[in-house]
């Protein structure tokens, strides 16, 4: 029979907050109606693992993360009528949400299993989140406050994006009514025309809108009529989602498939946009293209060049820091210009960052603590989490459930591995007013998204009201929620083989009674915040960098650069902005058509950066690029729970290299340079280090594989008499590609705020000793320091795989922490 959701205060009945009964489990249900309400929600993270950790340590023991946190809290609060549970939290972290009293609180926050207590609060509706996340919003002293508020943030600096375009028509992208956007004097860029942006690319919001494509015609004749390579309108979406994230106007509301995700805000909401088109709408383009975009956006007057994009592996026989790319960035640098660069999407494997040289600045990918929590309740009080960016099933009421494979035809012909395959097959009428329920159970990593749109389909033409897709393959814990073809219709995407059996188990039980299965689905469209810390996502490319193309680096002979890459980490994984509604991308899938997208890559992080540096340069307009590059590493954090470091994915391979299953480990500065990016910190980073055009010159005339012709024939460059080592350079962070005996390190540091006095803290490299000269120092504002360090191998290391890791902290007495990572990858005693 159906069942109603008891609402609170209903006469003659408990008060349970989305808790569905019926009469035949009213006694198995008792223990959560209870009649206390303590008016305080808090959500509690225990020190566990997860569910999905647990099981992949276990194995196929059955897990009920429920009545583990029942013991928990019974053991913790007494009896269940002492406390209420709201919610289990049991794959995207450990924990639970419980009405408690202050004293309670109390209780839990002194016990060693309980990890955090977040006290639950009303919320405005808010979505790209990653600002939050990044101390963009935080009150009183947040970023855009301390850039003159949300109103101001990134006022009168132009981003140039060099991408797929833009679409125009973007509320994102539009002119602010309150507070219009004036001229700028110093930008000088034009705006190409199309039919398709009848009110035109430019309105003060966008500043420029050109395209970029003389070598594709080149190659190929037909492109010089396809309207998508003679205007800068995205066809893709690529272009306008790092455009919004870098640059998009504050509060915009976010509709995607009728469903309302709250509201979008661009890193710097008040900078200005550039457009200029290179790729083309399949997100491809020539590099000689992409150097005249890079070269006209410096002669136009941007201030920040936004960079999401790249080649997949560096040069075979060359020096990575002269492939063209890079130097055109350098290019950049000579005139003030910043190069905020996408690290690259083929991580984990070691050396996969496709973003060389130490005049860019190279951006990794992480997660946030937004999740879109998902589940299926069934009729033995048991739920199952999964993901779907859906709203639930209609009313408060319980449905039938069906499986595909117990509603064909007579005569249809089942796919064995997946029942969904054909709709035609199905039956319509036993699956109409019910959940249909899908099962996949094919070869481990065969598995495609696209069977949520078959699942979808054929629950949506047999008149189901929502459709349940059981995947029995391994559960990926950064698996994104826009992957699943699901659009507004209820459904939910259940992972793993514990989940696959236990439900089946369950069906089986249940259709031997009247009654049969049962279930509901919450639905998947409202974000949850746990406040967990980032991870670096598993296909963000790593270190360490290397100074010459090789095509199989031996792992005694890698060519490993003096120069630390990836630089920062930022918000990279299911982001939020915006899209266009004419792309022609096959994928995502679930946002054809629409304005807005979620999707995941090092090209979203970057633009993230790309919009803090828009507004430390507002705050400091005089500032270099390597002065801004400086502020937002020095200050970034690389800690997360603990204090330990942040959490890098990895995978682990089988004896041929196969990748066999995902791993979470600790990460270390190949995996996320500095560290997460801490917007806040990085407008007042106390100490900067500072090098010009000219150090990158000598920095290019140390590297022993080039030599004097060389760099002159890439830049046209004299080099000194005596160049020094790459290791000279004036970067915020110490790597040492390879260290005989010992090396003296110097560096310089630049106050940018008042007369402070530092102290040097060392966090020592396994098998190096560091020695900073002076400890101690006090430095007025304006002022420099030359600091000398210097490093001695203690210990032998001939494998990339056992480079050493540390840090210098500058500690300063007003506040300030100034944070220099130091790797070591190969060592001689």
């Amino acid at each position: 029979m159906g069942r109603k959701k008891l609402q609170l205060g209903d006469p003659g009945k408990c008060n349970c907050i989305s808790i569905r009964c019926t009469l035949l489990l009213w006694t198995a249900l008792a223990a959560w109606c209870v009649s206390v309400v303590n008016g305080e929600v808090y959500m509690i993270m225990f020190n566990e693992k997860t569910l999905a950790q647990q099981y992949a340590t276990l194995g196929a023991q059955e897990l009920d993360v429920s009545a583990q946190h029942d013991a928990l809290l019974t053991s913790f609060l007494g009896t269940a009528n002492d406390f209420r549970k709201v919610h289990d939290y049991n794959l995207v972290f450990n924990g639970v949400a419980v009405d408690l009293t202050e004293s309670q609180v109390a209780l839990l926050q002194s016990n060693d299993a309980v990890w955090r207590i977040v006290k639950d609060e009303v919320v405005t509706i808010s979505t790209t989140h990653s600002p939050d996340y990044m101390r963009l919003s935080e009150l009183p002293n947040g970023a855009w406050n301390t850039s003159g508020g949300v109103a101001n943030a990134g006022e009168g600096i132009v981003i140039g994006v060099v991408d797929t375009g833009i679409y125009p028509e973007h509320p994102s992208f539009a002119d602010d009514p309150v507070k219009p956007y004036t001229p700028l004097l110093t930008y000088k860029g034009t705006c190409a025309t199309d039919l398709r942006a009848p009110n035109g690319f430019c309105n003060g919001k966008i500043v420029g809108a050109q395209y970029f494509f003389a070598t594709a015609r080149i190659v190929n004749p037909a492109n010089a009529t396809d309207p998508d390579l003679n205007s800068p309108f995205d066809s893709n979406g690529h272009g306008s989602h790092c455009a919004g994230t870098a640059a998009g106007n504050y509060g915009v509301p976010v509709i995607v498939q009728n469903q309302n995700f709250g509201n979008a805000s661009g890193t710097a909401p008040r900078a200005r946009i550039a457009v200029y088109k290179a790729l083309d709408k399949q997100g491809q383009g020539y590099t000689s293209d992409i150097i005249k975009a890079i070269d006209q956006a410096v002669i136009d007057g941007v201030n920040v060049l936004s960079l999401s994009l790249g080649s997949n592996s560096a040069a075979v026989g060359n020096v990575t820091y002269t492939q063209s790319f890079q130097l055109a960035c350098l290019g950049a640098l000579k005139n003030g210009v910043i190069c905020v660069h996408a690290a690259g999407n083929t991580g984990p494997g070691t050396s996969t960052v496709t973003s060389f040289s130490p005049w860019i600045t190279s951006v990794g990918a992480t997660t946030t603590d937004r999740v879109y929590p998902s589940y299926l309740y069934t009729g033995d009080g048991r739920n199952y989490s999964g993901q779907g960016l859906t709203p639930p099933t209609p009313g408060s009421l319980s449905y039938p459930l069906i499986k595909a494979s117990n509603a064909i035809v007579v005569g249809g012909i089942k796919d064995p591995n997946f029942d969904c395959a054909d709709p035609s097959i199905l039956n319509n009428v036993l699956i109409q007013g019910k959940i249909l329920v899908c099962s996949w159970n094919g070869v481990e990593g065969s598995f495609s998204g696209s069977m949520s749109n078959f699942s979808r389909v054929a629950a949506q033409t047999s008149g189901a009201v929502g459709v349940v897709l059981l995947i029995a393959g391994q559960y990926y814990e950064t698996s994104s929620p826009a992957s699943w073809y699901f659009n507004d219709f209820p459904a939910i995407a259940v992972w793993g083989l514990a989940s696959y059996q236990s439900f089946n188990t369950y069906y089986l039980a249940a259709s031997q009674n009247a009654a049969g299965a049962t279930g509901w689905l919450s639905g998947g469209n409202k974000a949850v915040y746990t406040g967990a810390f980032p991870k670096i996502a598993p296909f963000s490319s790593r270190g360490p960098n290397i100074f010459y193309g090789v095509e199989n680096p031996l792992p005694t002979a890698t060519p490993v650069a003096d120069v630390l890459k990836p630089n920062i980490v930022a918000p990279g994984v299911d982001i939020w902005s915006a899209w266009s509604p004419v792309s022609v991308m096959e994928k995502p899938y679930l946002f054809r058509g629409q304005q807005w997208s979620m999707i995941s890559g090092t090209s979203m992080a970057a633009p993230h950066i790309s919009g803090i540096s828009a507004m430390i340069k507002q705050k400091y307009p005089t500032w270099s690029p390597s002065a801004i590059a400086s502020a937002l590493s020095t200050t970034a954090n690389p800690f997360g729970l603990n204090n330990a470091t942040l959490v890098a994915y990895d995978v682990e391979r089988n004896l041929f290299g196969d990748a066999i299953a995902q791993l979470k480990r600790p990460g270390n500065a190949f995996d996320f340079g500095n560290g997460f990016v801490d917007a806040k910190a990085a407008l007042d980073p106390g100490l900067i280090f500072d090098a010009t055009y000219a150090d990158y010159i000598k920095f290019l005339c140390s590297e022993r594989l080039l030599g004097s012709a060389a760099v002159y024939a890439n830049t046209l460059e004299t080099c000194p008499v005596d160049p020094g080592l790459s290791s000279d350079l004036n970067l915020p962070s110490i790597t040492i590609g390879n260290l005989t005996t010992s090396r003296v390190v110097p560096r310089t540091v630049t106050n940018v705020g008042l007369l402070e006095t530092y102290t040097a803290y060392i966090i020592k490299p396994a098998g190096v000793e560091v020695a900073v000269v002076p400890a101690n120092f006090t430095i007025a504002a304006a002022a420099t320091q030359v600091l000398t360090v210097t490093l001695t191998a203690l210990s032998n290391s001939i494998y990339v795989n056992q480079s050493s890791f540390g840090a210098i902290y500058l500690q300063g007495s007003l506040g300030h922490k100034v944070q220099v990572p130091v790797t070591v990858t190969y060592k001689q005693v």
